[in-house]
């Protein structure tokens, strides 16, 4: 006969599992199961939580602080710094994050410069990819970014809600109770009843606190300015939320493709046959095009009746540029086939060759144009992406030359592309408009109300070209289009290019200050 065995002398959570000790099956005291207290599933999971929310509270008063009725500037890549340190400091990584802080300081860089539509991308960008880096394993490298930042970019901004609210919903087996209440309650009553009465206390001793705590509690409430703040916090969360939890992995290709069998691949009709004549057609034809316009912009031949060189410069620089660019395309669909025939590529490297020069030719006729008519933003975003489609034209000839992968073109294209949009973010083209339309020599007057449409930036470009020419003084009902509202400018709108362009904008542009004026 088996006899119950009992310790002695030790705690009663030992003495619970000590049913090893006992001959019959642990099910015999059903009773004596050991529920833990101190760690249960909410404990664990709140526990991590709360640094996130904290964090989230706080950014999102920052980013109150810092953006509301303020316009962008400086505010952005400081907060875009602070939202990068609560990742890093939720995250606690083993190593030194030099790498992502370098890329968050490198795109942040555009943004201090001056705030456009390309720094606000670059900042989103290098944002992204720092903390997607933050939220790979400790040791990863840089190959392994560009997946993780794809994993957070699809987490903007709805999957973070749909994460919050799942975050907020996760309970263990343990929920409060009526006594943990009442718990609450009696620890919590008595301080803040004597805080009241002491506060009650010393603001009768004391008017000026009283009269300060009235002004604090004294306004009016704006129901509508009260939304829009509130409609403004809500969208702050959602959008910072991805950032301070790891996002969800994306599906595996071998999901993708159980999904779908029976795709075929894409051929869009083209086979070694095809691209062999399309090669030869489209070469005959290219040769034809690129030898009229040789004719007629170096060697003078006559145009048809009624069209000046600056009409035929603008008619055709925008449709070869999209020629150069399906070129590039049919490029990369007919390289599978390059092997079959020995004319193949040789034919493909004419056609690119081709191409790249009737991207020149359509610079040229751009060139033309602007001599005619001026430079404005249009003309100058369309010079620089001619030049960087004969970059990639160029690039696809070297990858065919030595048997390089797709991959590796499209991600060469993509950093010439990236690298020229960088350092175009650094270029003043409102002041480069202004001095190129003032310094050339055309029997045109100076457009004013495009100048004018510049803005201040343009006033350093307006002076550099009074001092190299003078220039007839700027009309009257346009002197002030340059000036800066010194007034409405604050520290969280600060950019270096503005703060650079001040001294110019001062003036007039009349060689006249507002100093000189005063009488």
């Amino acid at each position: 006969m088996t006899s119950e065995f009992s310790v002695r002398g030790v705690p009663a959570s030992l003495k619970q599992d000590g049913w090893w000790l006992v001959g019959d099956s642990p099910e015999a005291e059903p009773n004596t199961t050991y529920k833990p207290h101190s760690q249960s599933g909410w404990t664990a999971h709140a526990g991590k939580i709360r640094p996130t929310l904290l964090a989230l509270v706080i950014l999102v008063a920052l980013a109150d602080w810092l953006f509301w009725t303020y316009a962008p500037g400086l505010s952005l890549p400081l907060f875009s710094g602070a939202l990068f340190l609560a990742a890093l400091w939720i995250r606690r990584p083993l190593r030194t994050p030099t790498g992502a802080a370098l890329i968050l300081v490198l795109t942040s860089l555009p943004a201090i410069e001056h705030f456009q539509a390309l720094s606000l991308a670059f900042q989103l960008l290098g944002l992204i990819c720092a903390v997607a880096w933050l939220h790979l394993p400790d040791g990863a490298l840089f190959p392994a970014v560009p997946n993780a930042a794809l994993r957070l970019l699809r987490a903007l901004p709805l999957s973070g809600l749909q994460s919050l609210i799942a975050s907020l919903r996760q309970q263990g087996p343990r929920k409060p109770t009526t006594s943990t209440l009442k718990h609450h309650m009696r620890n919590w009553a008595f301080p803040t009843g004597g805080a009241l009465i002491l506060v009650t206390l010393l603001l009768e001793a004391n008017p000026v606190l009283e009269h300060q705590l009235a002004d604090l509690f004294d306004f009016d409430l704006d129901l509508a300015a009260l939304l829009r703040r509130a409609l403004f916090w809500c969208g702050t969360a959602l959008l910072i939320w991805p950032f301070l939890i790891e996002p969800a992995p994306l599906p595996s290709k071998s999901t993708a493709t159980d999904q779908a069998p029976g795709r075929r691949k894409l051929t869009l009709g083209l086979n070694p046959g095809s691209v062999l004549r399309a090669l030869l057609v489209f070469n005959l034809i290219l040769l034809a095009q690129s030898a009229m316009d040789l004719s007629i912009l170096f060697a003078g031949a006559e145009l048809p009746k009624g069209m000046t060189l600056a009409s035929y410069a603008h008619r055709g620089a925008y449709p070869l540029l999209a020629t150069a660019m399906l070129a590039g395309a049919f490029a990369l669909a007919a390289r599978p086939y390059l092997n079959s025939h020995s004319s193949l590529k040789p034919l493909m490297m004419l056609w690119l060759g081709q191409n790249a020069l009737l991207g020149l030719t359509s610079l040229l006729r751009l060139d033309l144009y602007v001599e005619s008519f001026g430079l404005t933003y249009l003309r100058t975003y369309a010079m620089i992406w001619i030049g960087l489609v004969v970059a990639g034209l160029l690039l696809t000839a070297w990858q065919i030359l030595k048997a390089r992968s797709n991959p590796w073109l499209l991600q060469r294209c993509a950093a010439v592309g990236l690298g020229t949009l960088y350092l175009c973010s650094f270029v003043n083209f409102a002041s480069l408009i202004a001095h190129q339309n003032l310094s050339m020599t055309s029997k045109h007057a100076p457009d004013w109300p495009y100048l004018c449409s510049l803005g201040p930036l343009a006033a350093s470009g307006i002076k550099e070209a009074q001092l190299a020419k003078p220039y007839p003084t700027v009309p009257q009902d346009f002197t002030s289009c340059w000036q800066i509202a010194q007034d409405q400018r604050n520290w969280r709108e600060w950019g270096f290019r503005t703060w650079r362009v001040t001294s110019y904008a001062g003036n007039d542009l009349d060689n006249t200050s507002a100093a000189d004026k005063a009488p």
